[in-house]
This record gives C-alpha cells, structure tokens and sequence, in this order.
C-alpha cells in the first residue's frame, strides 16, 4: 500500500536551510493528519508494531539506568524519532518499511544535529525547572515554604499559609504546562526538518515552533482527538497503544509533509 506522495526531500547530510516556510492550514487539517497516519500504519502494521515494542524496551532499559540513563533517553530519542520520520517518507514512495529504520538516525551523518535536539531539550528542561522553582520560591515566602514543608508533622498548621500555598502550586503548575506545551511546539516537526530537509538543529526548532504557531487552530483540534484516542487505547490493558504508539508518528510525518510540503 503507498500513501501519499510527499515532496522531495534534500538530503539528510545537507547544510543549507531547505525547508519552505510554513503553510497555514485550515484547522481540519488537525483531523486529517489523523486519517494520513491510519493509513501509514495499515501499509505496514507489522514493523510498526515491531518498531514500537522496540524503542519501548529501549527506552525502558535507559530509564533505568541511574542518572546517565535519563540523560541518554533525553538526548537520543530525536535519533529515534528521525530514523522514524525516514520509514515514513519510505512508505511515501512506495518503499518497504523496515524495522532498522529505527536506527536510521546513527546513519549517514544524522546522528551529531538529532542528538543536539535532545541536549537542547534537556537545556529547555533544566531552564524550566528553575523558573519553577524561583516562581514557588517568590509567590510562597519563606514561611508558605516551612508551612508546606511541614505539612502533616507536628507543628500547628497554619491554614493561611497552605491555602495561599494551594494556590502558587496551581499558578506554578499553569505556568508549567505552557511553557511545555511551547518547547513541545518547537520540538514536534525538528526531527524531521533535520532528517528530510537538512535543517541545522536550531533552524529546525524555529520553524517547527513557527508551524505550530501558525496552525494552532489545527494543533488544536489535534490535540482534542489525541486525548480521545489515547483514553480508547490504553482501555484494553493499553494494548491499544500497539497501534495508536506508531499512529503518533505518523501523524507528525503527515503534519510535516501538509505544513512544509513544496
């Protein structure tokens, strides 16, 4: 089965800024993107599943590993998730999707600019952990953090302070979802900027963020059926996620080649 024939893409090797400014697109297209990535599974369910069960194992083995296994996780997955957007753009011309192009991001001079996406998100990351913490810090006081701290012991509670407490925590964990939600703006289409139109790494996290930016209407709309799916794929023992785990990809393939596409 072939999908959609995508543009043509420079090589992944290339230097130079390839990729066309973003399209706006109606915000249907956040549904379409949905039906392009059933129809990427259903043209090769096999290794998609086999891909997915692998880089879950992966990832799970690095996890657990103490300390430099969360950092590899973090700084390898954009390798991962390049090698992926590869298999999709094979599909796309008719090509057989393997297995080992899971691992087509340590190929072929991809691997240096995939893993400076990770080390920029774990940058983003530890940025993000420090506003967090100044923000607790300047809305709690001194006295709103001993309060919280001892919450439960055996000093008298104070309630004012753990109601204003209650409060920061819920502003704090606002203020941490938007500022994942832009980092995940910037990240959602790098690794294929990198792979498929030769984008340096930077290059790639600006117009992966300019994209989303400019599409928030069909992120949107994406977004509202990805919580939808994901409810319905972990109700049976999550084994839906056989299937829904490679739909995610490729719908940021599909994203991509809508949003950049020549």
């Amino acid at each position: 089965m072939q999908i959609a024939e995508p543009p043509a893409a420079a090589p992944a090797q290339a230097t130079d800024s390839t990729a066309p400014p973003p399209r706006r697109l109606p915000a249907g297209e956040g549904a379409a993107w949905w039906g392009e990535s059933w129809r990427i599974f259903k043209a090769a369910p096999g290794p998609w599943i086999g891909i997915f069960v692998i880089f879950v194992v992966l990832s799970c083995v690095l996890i657990f590993i103490p300390v430099v296994g969360g950092l590899a996780h973090s700084v390898l997955t954009p390798v991962f998730v390049g090698g992926v957007m590869l298999g999709c753009h094979a599909l796309a011309r008719g090509e057989p999707l393997r297995i080992g192009h899971l691992f087509a991001g340590f190929e072929g001079g991809r691997f240096g600019p995939l893993c400076i996406l990770g080390l920029v998100w774990i940058a983003f990351a530890v940025v993000i952990a420090i506003v967090m913490v100044v923000v607790v810090f300047l809305m709690l006081g001194a006295t709103g953090l001993v309060a919280l701290m001892d919450f439960g012991g055996t000093s008298p509670l104070d309630y004012a302070a753990l109601t204003g407490a209650g409060a920061a925590m819920l502003v704090v964990a606002l203020i941490a979802l938007i500022l994942a939600l832009l980092v995940a703006m910037a990240y959602w289409f790098a690794p294929a900027l990198v792979v498929l139109n030769g984008e340096p790494p930077l290059a790639a996290l600006r117009k992966s963020f300019a994209a989303s930016w400019t599409n928030v209407g069909a992120f949107l709309l994406y977004g509202l059926i990805y919580i939808g799916l994901a409810i319905v794929a972990s109700i049976p023992f999550g084994l839906g996620w056989l299937v829904f785990g490679p739909m995610i990809a490729g719908s940021c393939y599909a994203g991509w080649r809508t949003i950049f596409g020549k």
